[in-house]
């Protein structure tokens, strides 16, 4: 009545698969990470930048390049960077300087100049409807 065969051994694709997974679940809780650090960052008032937070930063950046490293056929640098371009991370480099500073000694300047970009999009011109005119 049952199925007594024995169990079918995993096959390469199935376990090159299983672990695609585990680094998707893998960056996704880095991805989940990032974001709740910008949030508690977003939070600060301007002025001392925690050094408990400034650490959190330099751990998360170490794991992400560890992450990278190890991950590299299915992920690439600017799937790590592209995390920090936001208009929230724009507003922290702008206020807390040490964050800018480690950012760019982790990343380069590429990196801030994309988080600048993003942030000076964010807030919107009237350029284009004064062309209109």
């Amino acid at each position: 009545m049952g199925n007594t065969d024995p169990p079918r051994p995993c096959t390469g694709q199935e376990r090159d698969n299983g672990m695609k997974q585990e680094a998707n679940e893998r960056f996704d809780d880095l991805v989940s990470q990032v974001h709740d650090w910008v949030e508690s960052a977003v939070a600060l008032d301007a002025g001392h930048f925690p050094t408990e937070l400034l650490s959190d930063l330099k751990d998360l950046i170490d794991e992400l390049k560890s992450f990278l490293d190890e991950e590299s056929a299915d992920y690439n640098r600017t799937d790590i960077t592209e995390l920090f371009v936001t208009p929230e991370m724009a507003e922290i480099i702008d206020r807390f300087p040490k964050v800018r500073r480690l950012l760019e000694s982790s990343w380069g300047s590429s990196l801030m100049e994309l988080i600048e970009e993003e942030g000076a999009g964010f807030g919107g011109t009237d350029e284009d409807e004064d062309d209109d005119e």
